[in-house]
């Protein structure tokens, strides 16, 4: 069959060909059509825009899905334009826009597709359909570190952290002594497959401590930063204390027998010397009585024994 320049249908016969989905890496994949193009995801977080080119989009994010034609034809300049927008979740919307604002509610795999028509006359209908499989994830909103902010120099410590987010994800952990780098510090790289982790870490310096973290799924990245204090072991320093309490004590306790003792024997010598007295006075009426002396008073018994006492003997 040969095509005669100048009719419908040798246009129509130029323009038929294998229509490839173009998506970055993977381009869409277009079951049939005559209309070439380009489908696109943009998200806008904040101030910034993403491109999503993967096939991963975020949820609850606000989306924008364009289609842009890459076939410059002359007569696809005039053609009247409709586009089937099927979002997989339930919704599909049609218009004339080449561009969609949307935005999925929830995380999940979800099978995209947009069919595209191109009315060139009356007679003539171009069309094109593109699909493509999309996972939408949940962003990483934060890491929560679960567990006091306070641990102790060389003893094996656990620390638990909450990441709320799609999983898988990456964790890159690092620990700043003193919350100072004094040149390059790599963190440690760690595959999630859970939203609980928990972090074995031995301090071993005391004083504060700078404790980074970096989360990464595929349409998200968080950081996050605690403040932690290492101090001393409590068992280290009660046995550094016990020895000290009980030599205080110790010296307390003689100070005090030293100071009390002298206060002391007086009251004994004291007692010891009436005690005596008592005796000799007994003594002396028992010697009274044996030796038959007429009763008198015991002052005069004792007065002349002390002037015996005192008399000198001459030999």
């Amino acid at each position: 069959m040969r095509c005669v320049r100048n009719t419908p249908a040798c246009v129509v016969s130029l323009l038929v060909f294998t229509l490839q989905a173009l998506c970055i890496p993977d381009d869409l994949v277009q079951s049939s059509g005559h209309v070439m193009g380009k489908v696109t995801f943009h998200q806008k977080e904040g101030n910034s825009t993403y491109l999503r080119d993967a096939g991963a989009l975020a949820a609850n994010i606000p989306t924008m899905v364009s289609f842009k034609l890459s076939d410059h034809q002359p007569h696809l300049r005039t053609a009247r334009f409709m586009y089937t927008w099927d979002l997989g979740n339930g919704n599909v919307i049609v218009g004339p826009e080449p561009i969609l604002h949307c935005h999925y509610a929830s995380s999940g795999s979800y099978k995209f597709r947009l069919g595209v028509g191109a009315n060139i006359t009356r007679t003539v209908r171009l069309t094109g359909l593109y699909s493509m499989n999309l996972v939408v994830l949940d962003a990483i909103t934060s890491i929560e570190l679960r567990g006091p902010l306070s641990y102790s120099v060389n003893q094996s410590s656990s620390l638990s952290f909450l990441i709320a987010g799609s999983l898988p994800a990456w964790l890159c952990w690092r620990v700043l002594p003193n919350c100072r780098s004094y040149g390059p510090v790599s963190c440690k790289l760690v595959r999630l497959y859970d939203r609980q982790f928990k972090l074995n870490h031995t301090f071993k310096f005391v004083g504060p401590h700078c404790l980074d973290l970096s989360a990464q799924n595929n349409i998200s990245e968080l950081q996050a930063s605690y403040n932690i204090y290492v101090q001393k072991n409590p068992v280290s320093l009660l046995i550094f204390v016990l020895p000290c309490a009980s030599l205080i004590i110790a010296t307390i306790i003689f100070i005090t027998v030293s100071v009390c003792r002298p206060q002391q024997e007086p009251f004994k010598s004291k007692a010891k010397g009436e005690a005596m007295t008592y005796l000799s006075f007994a003594d002396t009426e028992v010697q009274t009585k044996k030796t038959g002396a007429p009763d008198g008073p015991a002052s005069a018994i004792i007065s002349e024994r002390k002037e015996d006492a005192l008399q000198p003997q001459i030999y």
